[in-house]
């Protein structure tokens, strides 16, 4: 090759990349320059007695509903939709980033969570009944969810993003309706590794007397408080100065918005949120060889991605996703180094969403 010429494939990819960088700026002024609106409401169950909690965003005056603009976000185990995707402290809210970006944000909350109905066994004593909103019950909330979005706006697919068992769902979802699925995204995803210390044997959701059964004795739901969820993510970050990591008011501000969701939540001292226990059981099982779905069901674009700390999902289920995602057109698996399964509220947030977006973009 002469000097100074360049190969048609680096001539390619410096194309696609300056044509991607400079698309997403073009949105960026757009959105940045208009205000953004907010519609609460509920939608019927594919369950009678039931109604689903969904928030839509948008640009306003946005008239543009297609399959590539339109992301719906879903949830993890403990806290409902809005407190993790819309947190309205400074600039966390990921929501508002995304539609800055260009996109259409709904997000929604599965039965017992958040603005969605509550079951009677969430007004009763916990170890009353046996573990809510399991899984498969989930999946029919998301199912709603994705046939309301391409009712009312009429398109065919969406995108999916899914934040720890949220990832887990979103997947599940997937397998079973890749031709809704415009594209997926898991993050911190639960999925095959089966030494897991937080939920797998020896973990509190074993029964020590049956050691393949999950402990019943938790009850229909847990309380959680602010100071035990920060404990938590306490423990994932690897410095005793955790403020290395993280805003140090973020914790406080994100557990505020989450009690806010739950009526009850002033009620307990100290104030607790109720949150399902049907998501244990079911990890339980996804983390001791008893898989919920398989991702080589899996027919649409993937990114799987996760914070190197994280202890919800190890790198052993990201890498198990990609070996079994056999039938994903696209699949992408990435490592968000100094990051835990908070990555979303850290000072890392910036690289973790810009990962996201150039999946979504190219």
């Amino acid at each position: 090759m002469p000097t100074g010429w360049l190969s048609p494939s680096i001539v390619c990819s410096a194309y696609r990349w300056t044509s991607a960088i400079t698309f997403a700026l073009s949105l960026t002024g757009i959105a940045a320059a208009q205000n953004i609106t907010k519609n609460d409401f509920r939608i019927d169950a594919l369950d009678p007695g039931i109604k689903i909690f969904m928030r839509e965003k948008m640009a306003e005056g946005n008239k543009t509903f297609t399959n590539e603009n339109i992301v719906l976000f879903l949830h993890g185990a403990t806290s409902p939709s809005t407190c993790d995707f819309d947190l309205a402290y400074k600039d966390y809210s990921w929501a508002d980033w995304m539609i800055k970006h260009g996109y259409v944000v709904y997000m929604g909350d599965y039965r017992n969570y958040g603005g969605s109905t509550r079951e009677k066994a969430m007004d009763e004593p916990a170890a009353n009944n046996r573990p809510v909103t399991r899984s498969y019950l989930a999946l029919r909330d998301i199912e709603a969810m994705v046939n309301h979005i391409k009712k009312t706006r009429n398109v065919q697919k969406v995108t999916l993003i899914g934040w720890s068992w949220g990832a887990m769902m979103a997947g599940y979802y997937a397998s079973l309706h890749s031709e809704n699925v415009q594209k997926l995204v898991l993050y911190a995803p639960l999925y095959n590794f089966n030494d897991h210390t937080n939920l797998g044997p020896g973990s509190g959701l074993q029964n020590k007397r049956k050691p393949y059964e999950f402990n019943f004795a938790l009850g229909a739901y847990r309380l959680t408080t602010e100071a035990a969820n920060t404990a938590r993510w306490n423990g994932e970050i690897p410095v005793e100065n955790k403020n290395e990591y993280r805003d140090p008011a973020v914790p406080v501000e994100f557990w505020k918005e989450c009690l806010a969701t739950d009526p009850t939540s002033n009620t307990r001292n100290p104030p607790s949120l109720r949150a399902p226990n049907g998501v244990l059981e079911d990890s339980f099982y996804q983390a001791t060889g008893r898989p919920l779905w398989s991702a080589a069901n899996i027919y649409a674009p993937t990114l799987v991605i996760g914070g190197n700390y994280d202890t919800w999902s190890f790198q052993e289920d990201r890498e198990g996703l990609m070996r079994e995602l056999v039938h994903a057109p696209v699949k992408k698996n990435v490592l968000i180094t100094d990051a835990t399964h908070f990555v979303l509220f850290e000072k890392k947030r910036s690289e973790f969403f810009e990962e996201i977006l150039e999946f979504l973009k190219n």
